[in-house]
């Protein structure tokens, strides 16, 4: 594999799209929302904190954490690479072929 292959980094289940995030160079022109969004990434990614740990220092929900990550690009959903195998094929369908083999 050469070194120009990009290797996906992972971390807490979610495949990273980047190693650092660039803050704005002026965050006091951001409404309060995108300066939520900034202050979840630059902790996530540049501070490596943990979800659980973003959640309570900023007082926020998982879930907004998580999606304020993939709205912006920071992680990629694995609900997309978990819904095929590596043959392509759905897994609910594979597990059906499965259970009638089993049988």
């Amino acid at each position: 594999m050469s070194e120009s292959q990009f290797i996906p980094v992972t971390r807490e289940g979610f495949r990273l799209t980047r190693e650092r995030f660039t803050l704005p160079k002026d965050t006091s022109a951001l409404d309060p929302k995108s300066k939520r969004a900034v202050t979840i990434c630059n902790l996530f990614i540049n501070h490596k904190l943990g979800i659980r740990d973003i959640v309570r220092v900023l007082d926020e929900d998982q879930e907004r954490v998580i999606v304020t990550l993939l709205d912006e690009g920071i992680i990629l959903d694995r609900r997309d690479a978990n819904l095929k195998s590596t043959t392509g094929q759905e897994r609910r369908k594979i597990k059906t072929v499965l259970s009638v083999l089993r049988r």
